[in-house]
Parts: structure tokens; sequence; C-alpha cells
């Protein structure tokens, strides 16, 4: 509890948050105070753990910031690709304990609505699972923003337009993978962006909600943060006699 008070009256004298993104192909991290002060993202191709820490000493000499001038770590904790969870989460909570700093974990799919267009209502934030599969969760958009409305499911997306009434937005790198699919799945019902529009890279949208995670005082455990990985694992009674202990 010390620490935790610690930490808080360190950070409400300044609100400068370093955010990492490492849920899907692309890796990125972010600055943010009051405002984005700028932003570093590729495509990895899912090496994330020979991407991310380079990016960081980029941004941070980039900016003239010293990591004692941080106030805390965010970083996007799923659900998306296993492995980049595992390095972001990592990462994330090494640089906390190093530099005694606070986390703030922001899910993947909230992030993802948090970068669409107000003005769109609704969105159907996708990250890519196994094959067909997709993790989804359908947002609303109201007076206090972004409203999620359910938890976050892993489903075939064939399932999705029976799943999902009316026009919404699609986005996210599950919609991209099966673009085309989803496209003819949706038809008429899907929404898009105009021509003056794109959507804020899903690294920055998650240092905008991190930021205002931070200024309530809302911060995660470090002993007891884990990547949000939402697959249904099967039981270790239920896996094939030949997969135990592989």
């Amino acid at each position: 509890m010390l620490f935790l008070k610690t930490l808080w009256r360190r950070c409400s004298r300044r609100q400068l948050i370093l955010a990492l993104d490492t849920s899907g192909s692309r890796c990125g991290v972010a600055l943010w105070e009051k405002n984005l002060l700028g932003y570093v993202e590729s495509d990895s191709s899912l090496r994330h753990d020979e991407v991310l820490l380079g990016q960081i000493q980029e941004l941070l000499e980039q900016h003239k910031i010293n990591p004692q001038g941080l106030s805390a770590i965010a970083v996007s904790s799923g659900p998306g690709s296993f492995t980049g969870l595992r390095v972001g989460m990592a990462t994330a909570k090494g640089l906390c304990w190093t530099w005694n700093l606070p986390l703030i974990c922001v899910g993947t799919l909230e992030a993802l609505a948090a970068s669409v267009p107000a003005r769109l209502g609704r969105t159907l934030t996708l990250m890519p699972a196994r094959a067909r599969e997709v993790y989804w969760r359908l947002h609303e958009h109201r007076a206090e923003g972004w409203v999620a409305l359910g938890n976050c499911s892993a489903s075939d997306i064939s399932a999705l337009p029976d799943a999902i009434s009316g026009n919404v937005f699609l986005c996210g790198e599950g919609y991209q993978r099966h673009r085309e699919d989803f496209d003819q799945l949706f038809g008429s019902r899907r929404l898009t962006l105009s021509a003056n529009e794109m959507l804020e890279p899903l690294v920055v949208s998650t240092a905008r909600l991190a930021a205002r995670r931070l200024a309530a005082g809302q911060f995660d455990d470090l002993m007891r943060a884990e990547p949000e990985y939402h697959y249904p694992f099967p039981a270790k009674g239920n896996l094939p006699s030949a997969a135990i202990g592989k």
C-alpha cells in the first residue's frame, strides 16, 4: 500500500505515459502527456521481442525524456497474438519494476473502439484468433464515450452476422485478415469511414485511455497482471492423451 501511495504522489506531479502495443503483427510505442507527444510503430512480423526495446529507446531519446520523468507504463493487454501479448506484458512489467512506475493495462478491443470516429455510433472490434476464428466485442458510442456491449468472445467469422444486428463499423486486425469474407457477410450493414477520416493507431488510443486511468489513480497489480488471452483453452483433463505433458 505504501508503495502505491508513493507512486501515486509521484504520478500526481506529472501525467506522462509510455504506452506499448504488441497485440498484433504491428509493434508500437507512444508517449502521452495531455496530448500525444509522439509514437513509433512498425510491422514487426510478430518479432516483437526484437523490435520493442529499440522503439522505446528511440522514442525516449527523440523527445529527450529520462525514464525518471515518466508517470506510468501502459500496455495493450489483449486479446491478440499469444507471443506478442507475453512480450508486451513482460516488457511493461520489467520497466515498471526497474523504473519504479505503476502499470496500466488497457484491453486491446477497448482501445480499438477508442480509435473509431464517434459519429459511426457502433463498432465491432476484431482481433485474429485461430484459423477463421476472431476475438470480438461490440461497442456503442454514448455520452460518456465508447461503451462495450457484452463480454469479449471468440467465434468463427461465419457466426458474427447472426450475432450482431443492425449497421456496424468493423475494425481491427481480425477484420483486416478476413476482410473479403466480412465484407460479403455483412454486406450493406457495414459502415465505412468517410474520405477524410482515418483510424487512430492502436498504440495511440491505448495511451489515451491509459491517461484517463492515470488521472483517476487506477493502476493494475504488478504481481498479478497477465495478458487477457480470452481463448477457451481445453482443460488439461480433456486433452488427448498424446498432448498431455507436451
